[in-house]
């Protein structure tokens, strides 16, 4: 079977259905059932992103002063008494990456959200293999130890294994494809939605992903609409065949203009990378308006779910939105929010490809997910 990702023009924005609820206070329950249910191929505790890097799972002491590191071991006995106090055991779920040790944050929440191209209401499940690519993929992340809210964009032709299951959900085979067609593999519903995180969880070193939102296409106009437009200042020149935009100008996108500025490009090489360049200021600006008008209206989260609600599916319960809003309300978000995964894009035999740069994959994982162990 060859995966023949056909339609080319993006869809937008579950993302600001997580801000569904930043005026209520927390539940209880809320974040221990989020943390119970993360989807990682991670076994036991939440080992977190790097699972298979050196000194993952069960590492003696003694690898991280092997010859050539910069630890240099100490008898303990020699240790001042403070020192002997604060030194701790070697733990499940750290990583020796460079010269450091690192600390998975187990209290971080990471969500998934997914642009579907298709444009209908979530209703029956759809045939096998006609899921809808999901052309949006993005990791939202809730990090209580820095207080901060982090968006990672993920380009929907990143090359990765694409899983073909059976009948009875088992892994028939995997091929090589865009990241985005892993969904159309599925029902379009449930089913894609859960084979679409397994895969962006392989992709981060089987990263927790604690739940997810899916937004069929429909949804774009009337959540722009909902929040007045959105302003952005245009990132590269495109012309949607309605509408021309030009790079450098500020506008006010309403209607299907937003629409197919976050959705359309065009059929040639290089048109998915400008296109995702349009979503990212695109969401910056709609994210950061929907804060601004929740901290002086906070019902008006109603409006805005109602306005979506029927484009929308969704695992995220309503005490864990209730939680997760509540939690996030006080997190900083601001211009170095939005965190980029490096790579190369490539002209393809049929379509473009993009590889993801492993190292450079690895050093966000990092930065975002993880905390230096400092006493070791």
């Amino acid at each position: 079977m060859s995966i023949n990702p056909k339609k080319r023009v993006l869809p937008i924005l579950a993302m600001a259905l997580m801000l569904v609820g930043v005026l209520y206070a927390g539940i209880s329950g809320g974040r221990a059932s989020l943390l119970s249910k993360a989807r990682g191929l991670a076994s036991g505790p939440l080992l977190g992103g790097l699972g298979d890097l050196e000194a993952a799972e069960g590492s003696s002491t003694d690898e991280l002063y092997a010859e050539g590191s910069i630890f240099e071991k100490v008898p303990e006995d020699q240790l001042p008494v403070n020192q002997q106090e604060e030194k701790k055991e070697w733990k499940d779920g750290w990583v020796k990456y460079g010269d450091s040790v690192y600390e998975y944050k187990e209290d971080i929440l990471t969500f998934l959200f997914m642009g579907i191209d298709t444009d209908s209401t979530y209703s029956a499940k759809g045939k096998k293999f006609m899921g809808g690519q999901a052309d949006l993929l993005v990791l939202l992340v809730l990090d209580p130890v820095d207080q901060a809210i982090r968006l990672i964009p993920i380009n929907r032709n990143t090359m990765v294994d694409v899983d073909v299951y059976d009948d009875n959900g088992n892994i028939e085979y995997s091929q090589l494809a865009q990241i985005c067609v892993q969904h159309g593999i599925g029902d379009g519903r449930e089913q894609s939605c859960e084979y679409q995180v397994r895969t962006v969880s392989k992709l981060f070193y089987q990263l927790p992903i604690h739940g997810y939102i899916a937004m069929n296409l429909d949804g774009i106009v009337p959540l722009n609409d909902t929040v007045g437009g959105v302003e952005v200042t245009v990132p590269n020149n495109f012309n949607s065949g309605r509408y021309k935009f030009t790079e450098g100008e500020t506008i006010t996108l309403k209607g299907q203009q937003a629409y197919d500025f976050a959705r359309k490009r065009e059929i040639e090489h290089g048109a998915a990378d400008r296109r995702l360049e349009r979503q990212k200021v695109y969401m910056k600006s709609l994210i950061s308006s929907i804060i601004s008008t929740l901290k002086s209206n906070p019902t008006y989260v109603a409006t805005l779910y109602n306005a979506v609600a029927k484009y929308v599916l969704t695992d995220i319960s309503l005490d864990q939105m209730l939680y997760i809003a509540s939690s996030a309300a006080g997190y900083s978000y601001n211009d170095s929010s939005m965190v980029s995964i490096k790579g190369t894009s490539l002209e393809g035999e049929v379509y473009d490809e993009f590889y993801a740069d492993d190292e450079a994959l690895k050093q966000l994982i990092i930065d975002v997910f993880y905390e230096k162990v400092t006493s070791y």
